[in-house]
């Protein structure tokens, strides 16, 4: 896949292009059906599928003091997005100045820029343009007299309502995780680059490693059977989440500490992948060493009976 932030890259030497357009954060089951619509219909077309999407959040701009934690940082969503197939991914930046511009001229833009756009694929609750006035109303208006079309996709509802980037936050705050995983698709997860730490797993005989959570949502602090993706292998671990005043200062606030099983190799520096399988208990204090070791060795033991018990499709 192709990654830019220019809309200029999307010039395709007459190839028609088909542009699913959003904020994408989490990648969740409605997020997943407009991109999938848009590779389907690109393929029909020998045209390419693209995502359009936006960094920072427009919201961490136009209202930061309001502005959602995000489930996924932009490299993540990029690395969630290649997973669905398209051809490529363009990440504008979002600033004020894009804020401001009145909605038909937006689109004349991308009109002008991507000569090859033949369709937008947008959700219900798309809005762009100055102060938002532009919906998805005005974008079918508009479409055909800029020489493309305008598909509008319907949320998925599970439980009763749509599936969002909110309720999926709501979810994972709570430690709902099942919950969580049947919005999204997939197990929620949290990419961070490994960095150094006290080395007391280590010295206890479980090294962890520390990582620095690119997101911003995370579940309740306590310890978790996970699976961590590590240079493309999906490995078993048991990670332990929970807020302290020696964590890094990173956008979440906390750091993740992950013991992969059956792993030695260094990889400090490097960006893993944290998928939350199960909850196994809540954060405790331990009076010494000794009882820390015994618990932690409990708690890995019952992540690998879960994990092997998930692998076998329990």
């Amino acid at each position: 896949m192709r990654i830019t932030n220019q809309l200029d890259d999307l010039c395709l030497e007459g190839r028609p292009v088909v542009l699913a357009v959003g904020s994408f954060d989490g990648v969740h089951r409605g997020h997943q059906r407009g991109v999938g619509l848009a590779v389907e219909t690109a393929r029909k077309a020998a045209g390419e599928a693209w995502v359009l999407t936006f960094d920072p959040h427009p919201a961490k701009i136009l209202k930061p003091e309001t502005a959602p934690p995000l489930i996924t940082s932009a490299l993540h969503k990029v690395r969630l997005i290649e997973e669905l197939g398209v051809d490529g991914c363009v990440v504008m930046p979002f600033t004020r100045e894009l804020a401001a511009e009145e909605p038909g001229d937006f689109l004349k833009r991308m009109k002008a820029t991507v000569t090859g756009l033949t369709e937008l694929v947008v959700g219900e609750n798309w809005t762009f343009g100055h102060r938002g006035r532009g919906d998805v109303a005005l974008l079918q208006k508009l479409a055909p007299g800029l020489g493309f079309s305008a598909t509008v996709v319907a949320p998925i509802v599970w439980k009763n309502a749509a599936i969002s980037s909110t309720r999926v936050r709501q979810a994972v705050s709570k430690g709902h995780l099942s919950d969580a995983r049947e919005m999204l698709g997939r197990p929620f997860s949290i990419l961070g680059t490994v960095v150094s730490g006290k080395r007391l797993g280590r010295q206890l005989g479980f090294p962890t490693a520390n990582l620095d959570p690119h997101n911003e949502v995370r579940p309740p602090s306590g310890v978790y059977a996970v699976q961590v993706l590590v240079h493309g292998r999906t490995l078993n671990g048991a990670a332990f989440l929970a807020e302290t005043r020696e964590a890094p200062s990173t956008p979440s606030g906390f750091v993740t500490e992950v013991h992969i099983m059956d792993f030695d190799e260094d990889i400090y520096g490097a960006d893993i992948e944290v998928l939350f399988i199960e909850w196994l208990r809540a954060a405790q204090h331990f009076d010494s060493r000794g009882a820390l070791k015994k618990q932690i060795g409990l708690d890995v033991q019952k992540a690998r009976d879960i994990l092997e018990e998930t692998r076998h499709g329990r």
